[in-house]
């Protein structure tokens, strides 16, 4: 039994090495965005245009200029992201140097939603979202 102790601690360390291996390293990037997002989608649902507009690339905010007329902008536009109930995150894709991360969102009246959130690098190395499109979602069919 004894020399069984060390043939078994010698799998483990194996085991542990493979996994941390076959660790996608887009993970921990998924994780941030992912983040940033729901942080940008709760600033918006609570009507805090000036958080909502920190998650903005520089880009977003040369166009709109201040936080009042980029908030403004989305409350009448893109309705779904202050009004929805529960969001899920779909797949990472890559995009050039850029990222597209769909959320799926079900808003208060039960409409459904695919937000296809695109994040940008800005000059400074920090990610944001720098832009937005938002499509009616038709579950599949049975």
């Amino acid at each position: 039994m004894r020399s069984l102790l060390p043939l078994l601690l010698c799998c483990l360390l194996l085991a542990s090495g493979v996994q941390a291996e076959d660790a996608d390293p887009n993970d921990e990037l998924e994780d941030q965005f992912r983040q940033l997002i729901t942080q940008q989608l709760s600033a918006l649902r609570s009507g805090d245009a000036e958080a909502a507009w920190a998650w903005a690339h520089p880009n977003i905010k040369g166009r709109f200029l201040t936080a009042d007329r980029f908030y403004t902008m989305i409350a009448r536009q893109y309705q779904p992201l202050t009004e929805f109930s529960v969001i899920r995150f779909r797949e990472l894709e890559a995009a050039g140097d850029n990222w597209v991360l769909p959320v799926w969102l079900r808003t208060d009246d039960d409409q459904q939603y695919l937000a296809f959130y695109a994040l940008s690098q800005t000059n400074q190395g920090e990610w944001r979202i720098a832009g937005c499109q938002l499509v009616d979602y038709q579950p599949p069919g049975i």
